[in-house]
């Protein structure tokens, strides 16, 4: 009788790696997008106020930085927990 040959499952990784180019316009991508949470409130608005009040406008100027700005600390910690998952620590 003819034993065959036993093969092992191999180990793959929790996540499949990236090159750093694909990491850096992930990284980009999402501090651009807390730059327009932070910007485009005020712009619209602006544009929703015409020129009768200016309600609106104050309104997503005082909202939109600190959520944009919530959003920035997310990913940079996202960013330094992912960076140390990485080497080990």
């Amino acid at each position: 009788m003819v034993e065959l040959p036993h093969f092992e499952k191999p180990e793959y990784p929790k996540s499949p790696k990236r090159s750093s180019m694909a990491e850096a316009y992930d990284l980009v991508s999402r501090v651009l997008t807390c730059v327009m949470v932070m910007i485009l409130p005020g712009i619209g608005g602006s544009y929703l106020d015409g020129d009768d009040t200016s309600f609106m406008m104050v309104t997503g100027w005082i909202v939109g930085p600190p959520i944009g700005l919530w959003q920035l600390i997310r990913v940079a910690n996202s960013a330094m927990q992912k960076d140390s998952d990485d080497t080990g620590n």
